[in-house]
């Protein structure tokens, strides 16, 4: 097979596609598939060497070229595929699929239409009150065009059974495969602890990183966050101005993101939104405890008082009670993050996961 894997994003920046897109690439290819990938990057960003072809669009472009380029880009690249493979780009490629018959397969592991409206400052809601809500025309053309170009695809597959509602009510009538997130056995390495808490994400609106700054400086508590994002230099700013011991990464490789987990105690998610979290998976398998908000993306991982602790986030004051909480008792840390790392080992396998999308792709599997 020839596979055609297109995100709008991909390693080594933060986020869910890029690090899935490589992965899957790398277990088609040991299936004997082979693999080129559609992407973005920004004009500054090195490209990336693979064993595979990474065709690049420049991300910082006036839009309208940008999105032109892209399908032209991906429409070229279709006629040499046999399935296509998208975790992101698409209304970009749904224009393409249009011109083909090939087979198809979107990854969808959230609402953009939502994530632009929050990011932008058009709408304080959250992603279920806000597809319950009357939308704007803005908006509603958005999601009409998001659902045209969902159901341009065979299959669609997400991580969340919350996302697939959501899914079904913007009029995606196509079968829709629930396949949870994976992650691969992390080795453990025993490095000497430098962070109380660790945060890896985007660096966007929604994260409520600003209310973990917050309350790790309430708290007294060290923070490092992994990542990059339109809202870097504000959360800078915040964290000096607060007083803070925050420690800014930036984008880092996979490795040095394992790495960076291994020397923190805990890990810290206060998403509005979350499908399944990659990174709250890899910090499972690295052993360590979570923080997370009383989100259904974070709950459906994450018991409360098993493998973490569960708070609403906008609750500023109880957040930072419940850092201390975990960060002053090394038994809870110890006690939920062996939960966490068995939890990681026995539900959220990555290699079977990947192999449910292969068989999609394939189409040997029945809905």
């Amino acid at each position: 097979m020839n596979a055609l894997l297109i995100s709008g994003i991909y390693r080594p920046e933060i986020g869910g596609p890029a690090t899935y897109i490589p992965a899957l690439a790398e277990q088609l290819i040991a299936f004997n598939n082979k693999v080129q990938v559609v992407t973005l990057k920004n004009s500054q960003a090195k490209p990336i060497n693979e064993t595979w072809t990474v065709n690049y669009v420049i991300r910082d472009q006036f839009l309208p070229f940008r999105f032109a380029r892209t399908c032209l880009l991906i429409i070229k690249k279709i006629r040499d595929s046999d399935c296509i493979f998208a975790n992101g780009l698409f209304q970009e490629t749904a224009i393409a699929l249009s011109l083909s018959k090939n087979r198809s397969v979107a990854k969808v592991v959230g609402d953009p239409v939502w994530e632009r409206a929050f990011n932008n400052g058009e709408t304080e809601l959250k992603i279920v009150d806000f597809n319950k809500s009357k939308l704007s025309t803005k908006h509603k053309l958005q999601r009409i065009f998001l659902g045209w170009s969902l159901n341009k695809f065979e299959y669609i597959t997400c991580p969340s059974l919350e996302l697939k509602q959501l899914i079904q009510s913007w009029g995606v009538k196509k079968p829709i495969e629930l396949i949870p997130n994976g992650i691969s056995p992390i080795a453990s390495n025993i490095n000497s602890v430098e962070f109380d808490l660790i945060s890896v994400c985007r660096l966007v609106k929604w994260k409520n990183l600003d209310k973990l700054i917050k309350a790790c400086a309430s708290a007294n508590k060290s923070l490092a966050i992994v990542g990059s994002g339109p809202e870097e230099a504000n959360l800078k700013s915040l964290a000096s101005t607060t007083g803070g011991n925050v420690t800014f990464f930036g984008q880092l490789e996979e490795l040095e993101v394992i790495s960076t987990l291994q020397k923190s105690k805990a890990f810290a998610l206060l998403s509005d939104y979350e499908g399944l979290s990659f990174s709250l998976l890899q910090a499972m398998a690295c052993g360590l405890p979570s923080i997370v908000s009383n989100i259904k993306g974070n709950t459906d991982v994450i018991t409360d008082g098993l493998e973490g602790l569960v708070v609403d986030a906008n609750d500023e004051n109880r957040l930072a009670e419940v850092i201390i909480e975990l960060l002053d008792s090394p038994e809870k840390i110890r006690k939920f993050g062996l939960a966490a790392l068995l939890k990681s080992q026995s539900k959220y396998s990555k290699r079977e996961q990947i192999n449910k999308v292969i068989s999609l792709m394939n189409n040997q599997k029945e809905i």
